[in-house]
């Protein structure tokens, strides 16, 4: 019950998120949009600095048994330490010339606000979340998720309406709501706290989370300089349009990996059991199933919408993005793979290879520095001249490289795991179904012509291309049921009894 509300809820203000992100990013216009994200985005980068996998260690810890007063406020206090730390060093310590070298231009006053918003969100009601998730308060939690997604919908419609929506108002929105949302929510959980608990004493409580945090600290460093170096390249050298080109195209982009999102707990729990086991029959077969399965859901969203990305950037954006399709169109295939990524990383950890895991999230990471440099980077360097290629340039590299790594772990991980490199479902399946998605828009073209039509004239043809493209996608499934790690006698169940063969 709480694992199908949790999905349910999460599709949902993934909804009212992604509705919420093209409300503002039409608003703004390109270039607003982009130094919004580029200051929040600088932000979410430093958490994985500050951070250090104390997070994660709160929530295990917390999961594993009730806790005692002490420990809560030991990550209250924790949190507090990183807070003041950041402030002090932007409002004090940071000089003027370093600061407009590293926020490209921006006032020390917006920087503190987007600090703020991303500090509030991303670690206080993150915290928040896993209080309440640890004590099975899925449902309180979920709705408290939903309730502040809704709520910042509402005002940021009601500040479009009015005209009046710009980057200090949805800094100042963020903030404001957070805090709200964090001290209702404390009244809502305090009475789940256990105040019998007995507390171990607070060296204790250090000790466990330096043996737990300690082999993360160098995947948080080069986690920070790899996320902040991508952003701040792509805000200097493409500039702020070239942000929100970018930025607005994985918004699209991230709703292929719903699913993925949905299940990654689950499968985890099931990895990690049957390894324990050593089921290594069982692990294989939920590696084949969720991994294939996954990444072929992921290709038949991006065939179904890849073909439409000019269309689909003019209807939701509007005619200022229109100069971004490419890059939708590019940012469409990375979903993919980062199904892909997301199941290796989980069968990494379930397994308890984290060295292995830390191998090659980092050797990945200091690989993409130079490359997004060198797409990014303009011509005309003497030393080292780039690609200049902006906004495209960024997602051709995370396309590119989230291949290869992905396919590095699963290499490794049929290595430690002794079976077969399972590559040949990619190869076939992933061009096949982009291939039916152009053809079936190929095919409702003959009859109309979509390139610049409105809604009202879209809506037809777009839903005739898209039955076309189901039909094509669900015979080639049949055929080849191998793609998503299956055979045609299990398929055979979920067809209606009068249609099986």
């Amino acid at each position: 019950m709480r694992f199908l509300f949790s999905v349910a809820s999460n599709i949902l203000r993934a909804i009212i998120g992604f509705t919420t992100g093209l409300l503002i990013a039409r608003t703004l216009n390109p270039a607003g949009y982009g130094d919004l994200m580029f200051l929040l985005g600088s932000f979410v980068a430093l958490r994985t600095l500050l951070d250090m996998g104390s997070s994660s260690a709160f929530f295990t810890f917390l999961s594993q048994r009730a806790r005692g007063f002490r420990f809560y406020w030991m990550y209250i206090s924790w949190l507090a330490i990183q807070f003041l730390i950041t402030l002090t060093l932007l409002w004090f310590i940071i000089p003027s010339s370093l600061f407009q070298k590293i926020w490209l231009g921006h006032n020390r006053e917006i920087v503190l606000l987007a600090f703020a918003a991303s500090f509030m969100q991303q670690q206080v009601w993150q915290a928040v979340g896993q209080i309440g998730e640890a004590m099975r308060k899925t449902v309180k939690v979920q709705l408290l998720n939903l309730g502040v997604a809704l709520l910042y919908l509402v005002v940021i419609a009601i500040f479009a309406t009015n005209g009046r929506l710009s980057i200090e108002k949805i800094l100042c929105v963020l903030v404001g709501q957070y805090i709200v949302a964090t001290v209702y929510s404390y009244y809502l959980l305090r009475e789940s706290l256990s105040a019998t608990v007995v507390d171990v004493s607070a060296g204790q409580i250090f000790n466990d989370y330096w043996k737990y945090c300690k082999p993360l600290l160098a995947l948080s460093f080069v986690s920070f300089t790899y996320d902040f170096a991508d952003k701040w390249m792509l805000q200097k050298f493409g500039g702020a349009a070239q942000q929100g080109f970018f930025q607005v195209a994985s918004q699209f982009a991230a709703v292929s990996l719903l699913a993925t999102t949905s299940i990654l707990n689950v499968f985890w729990k099931e990895i990690a059991s049957a390894w324990e086991n050593q089921n290594l029959t069982r692990v294989a077969m939920l590696y084949q199933k969720v991994n294939r399965g996954l990444v072929m859901m992921g290709a038949m969203i991006s065939g179904l919408l890849l073909p439409w990305s000019e269309q689909i950037v003019r209807i939701f954006l509007g005619t200022e993005y229109l100069n971004a399709w490419p890059v939708l169109a590019v940012m469409m295939l990375y979903p993919i793979h980062q199904s892909m990524g997301q199941i290796g990383g989980t069968m990494f950890l379930a397994t308890g290879k984290t060295r292995k895991y830390l191998f090659v999230s980092i050797g990945v990471m200091l690989l993409s520095i130079p490359f997004t440099y060198f797409v990014l980077s303009p011509s005309t360097n003497d030393w080292l001249p780039g690609l200049e290629l902006g906004a495209l340039g960024m997602a051709s590299k995370m396309v590119v490289l989230g291949i290869i790594s992905v396919n590095v772990q699963a290499w490794m991980i049929a290595g430690f795991c002794g079976w077969r490199f399972d590559w040949l479902f990619q190869v076939v399946g992933v061009p096949l179904m982009i291939g039916l998605g152009f053809a079936a828009k190929m095919f409702v073209e003959i009859f109309w012509v979509v390139g610049n039509a409105s809604i009202s004239q879209m809506l037809l043809p777009v839903i005739i291309s898209s039955l076309i493209y189901v039909c094509f996608a669900m015979a080639a499934l049949w055929w080849l049921p191998w793609l998503i790690g299956t055979d045609r006698i299990a398929l055979n169940k979920y067809i209606p009894v009068g249609f099986r063969q």
